[in-house]
């Protein structure tokens, strides 16, 4: 529940934070605002080559800029005919935009920004992504990685982690690639448990029913394979479930094995 507000209050900021920051691309539509100067207060488009054309300004270049920036270079070429003109950009229809989202732990995607599309804003739509790895995942503009890791901003809430997201951009989302805890040995129901951010070897064992009365609590030890390299953690599980020690509650990482072995009576 936690997650879930903190995520939609992140998604409500990222609506206003971003507003300013949309990158103009061809095919927007504009409206000019001009205050006391109807006659210059138009709605415009921009054409296929990244410009618009206005009045008394001729052609100016608009692709690229922020609604803000191409309000400056309006102003300044009013100047010489409005005095102190005071000029206004809104970003009234953004119809090209197209963001792509690939990586085979969501189904591949292509969506249609609006003037205030957000990272966040676009991962709050996708119905499932149990089966992406957040940690992985990348935002991708012109071939340059600009984030890596979404897990703080979509879990967390981190707005600081928010991007504005622009035309052609890519999200890859790949498929975690083992998405499992493995239980085995003198606990009570053995079982492979799917894995959750933070879990720990404790949420494990009582996921799996326990101790049982043959285990040996203090020989537990976890299973860690990386880069083709296996690292074995002792546990004493009697001192974690007997005294508390929460030194011996490790946290667990995807592919982990939790094996308990049985005692000699």
């Amino acid at each position: 529940m936690r997650t879930l507000f903190a995520l939609m209050t992140a998604v409500v900021i990222a609506s206003t934070a971003f507003a300013g920051d949309y990158a103009i691309v061809v095919g927007d539509k504009l409206s000019v605002m001009v205050v006391g100067e109807p006659d210059l207060s138009i709605g415009v488009s921009v054409r296929p080559d990244g410009k618009i054309t206005y009045p008394h300004a001729g052609e100016i270049q608009a692709a690229g800029l922020t609604a803000a920036q191409l309000g400056e270079k309006l102003t300044a070429a009013l100047k010489s005919i409005v005095r102190k003109p005071n000029v206004s950009v809104t970003v009234v229809d953004g119809t090209n935009d197209k963001v792509f989202v690939v990586g085979g732990g969501v189904r591949n995607a292509v969506f249609d920004l609006s003037s205030q599309k957000s990272l966040l804003q676009l991962l709050a739509t996708i119905d499932d992504m149990s089966l992406a790895d957040l940690d992985q995942a990348s935002l991708v503009r012109d071939n340059a990685v600009v984030l890596k890791g979404f897990r703080e901003l979509y879990e967390d809430g981190d707005i600081s982690r928010n991007k504005e997201l622009r035309a052609d951009d890519v999200i890859i989302l790949p498929v975690l690639k083992d998405r499992f805890i493995y239980v085995s040995g003198a606990v009570n129901s053995p079982k492979t448990l799917p894995y959750r951010h933070g879990m720990t070897v404790l949420d494990a064992i009582m996921e799996a029913g326990g101790f049982s009365k043959f285990a040996s609590k203090n020989d537990t030890r976890i299973v860690r394979r990386s880069n083709e390299k296996e690292e074995i953690i002792k546990v004493k599980g009697k001192r974690l479930m007997d005294q508390g020690d929460s030194s011996q509650n490790v946290s667990l990482q995807r592919g982990d094995m939790v094996i308990v072995e049985e005692g000699f009576f």
